[in-house]
């Protein structure tokens, strides 16, 4: 899945290519199971003729408000594989593209999908739609306090926690591990053990591995434009058998917590 720096680099990406400001005059559906809320025809109708105000982002949903009356977001959720990218309409389309709309200068916002995971909707409150979402990772509100109250009386493992958008907004599988790496905790580990110094060295971790992600796509961005960057791997520590700890040398380990694949190393992360 899509992890929060690739969300933001598609965002970034959408707002470089001019795509705020345009108006959609036609959308194409065409994988009707993506569409969430409303119909795939209502939404494919309701978005026709709206003007696209700004390109924002809560976790890991890209946000399109639209102007007119009644106000509306179109929202749209990665999935596993997904990508959107504004290309001249005369250039031919790749072939996993589920979706296209149309906007008045002659262009297109494609949407890219080979495992037909991504979602859309339309709405007029998120509330309806988005689920529970803690602070952005990079935001005021996420604090050593809200970490730490987060975790108290919790003894499931901190990595599984760290998954629970309820938490930290966004932090997926990998920057989980990242940031128990960079803070040299064991992902096992109860949450509600952790000391204060540890929560403080996790959300750093937290904030550090997120922000190297976004650097390493605006790099990627600029080599690369007008196509948008592949998605990156880790960039920390390796995640297989054969590559050594970057700290110490030593071999690192896999696990699984609740069914996810995590790696980490024994001797650095206690």
């Amino acid at each position: 899945m899509p992890e929060l720096p690739e969300v933001e680099s598609v965002r970034r990406s959408l707002l470089r290519s001019g795509l705020a400001g345009r108006t959609i005059t036609r959308a194409d559906i065409g994988w009707a199971n993506s569409v969430k809320h409303p119909s795939a025809a209502e939404l494919a109708s309701s978005v026709a003729g709206r003007t696209v105000e700004d390109i924002g982002r809560r976790a890991k949903y890209l946000l399109f408000p639209l102007a007119g009356q009644p106000g509306a977001t179109f929202v749209a959720h990665l999935g596993m594989t997904g990508n959107l990218v504004v290309q001249p309409g005369e250039q031919p389309p790749h072939p996993m593209t589920r979706h296209a709309f149309a906007l008045d200068d002659g262009r297109e916002l494609r949407f890219v999908d080979g495992r037909k995971f991504g979602k859309l909707w339309l709405a007029e409150d998120l509330t309806t739609i988005l689920p529970p979402l803690g602070p952005e990772p990079l935001g005021d509100e996420f604090t050593t306090e809200w970490l730490a109250g987060s975790f108290a009386k919790r003894n499931a493992p901190v990595k599984a926690l760290l998954l629970e958008q309820s938490i930290a907004a966004g932090v997926g599988n990998i920057y989980a591990d990242e940031a128990l790496f960079l803070s040299g905790i064991r992902p096992d580990r109860p949450a509600s053990g952790l000391s204060a110094d540890e929560v403080a060295r996790l959300r750093q971790g937290i904030i550090d591995c997120i922000n190297a992600g976004f650097a390493v796509y605006d790099r990627v961005r600029d080599l690369r434009w007008p196509e948008p960057p592949e998605p990156m791997g880790t960039w920390s520590h390796p995640r297989d058998a054969r590559t050594p700890c970057p700290n110490c040398g030593g071999a690192m380990t896999s696990m699984r917590i609740r069914a996810r694949g995590t790696w980490y190393c024994a001797a650095c992360q206690v």
